[in-house]
């Protein structure tokens, strides 16, 4: 991880460092700014080019170890039982989804989460949700369950009632 962090910061710092040295020898004007228009794209790119390649189920399993290792804190107690844990992850999937939900003014009828069990820890792998709503509270609950619980929108199956 800390290999992967390096490597961003190198490629953000040396895109800053060529941009810098570029816009320093090219006289100002017209050429110049439409060089610094490009170099902000560059860093841009640069910048959020990681994002493209995020592995949802990593990020998902890595969330959920990060919960339940808080949790093991707090009780003092070590969960070792995958099972238990996977319930605990369905229990606390649906009930984040159930309240993000109602702060929408959305009123499901059922809300399902399937959680994957067969990595090196369970995670929240779909979600199957009865409910009606606009569009566009549909897609806020849905970027929600995407950022929160690394659910992507594709494994998001939506029902009307």
């Amino acid at each position: 991880m800390s290999e992967a962090v390096r490597q961003y910061l190198l490629s953000v710092v040396a895109m800053a460092m060529l941009a810098g040295v570029l816009l320093a020898l090219v006289p100002k004007g017209a050429v110049h700014r439409s060089l610094s228009f490009l170099c902000g794209l560059a860093m841009i790119l640069v910048a959020l080019g990681p994002l493209a390649r995020v592995d949802v189920d990593a990020l998902a399993q890595a969330m959920s170890r990060a919960k339940m290792q808080a949790e093991e804190a707090a009780w003092g107690v070590t969960i070792d039982n995958t099972q238990w844990v996977a319930d605990i992850i369905k229990r606390d999937a649906e009930t984040y989804i159930w309240d993000r939900a109602e702060d929408l003014n959305i009123w499901p009828e059922a809300v399902e989460v399937t959680v994957a069990v067969g990595g090196t820890y369970p995670y929240p792998y779909s979600a199957d949700i009865t409910a009606a709503a606009d569009p566009t509270r549909q897609k806020q609950l849905e970027r929600a369950l995407e950022a929160e619980l690394a659910i992507p929108a594709e494994r998001q199956e939506w029902h009307e009632p």
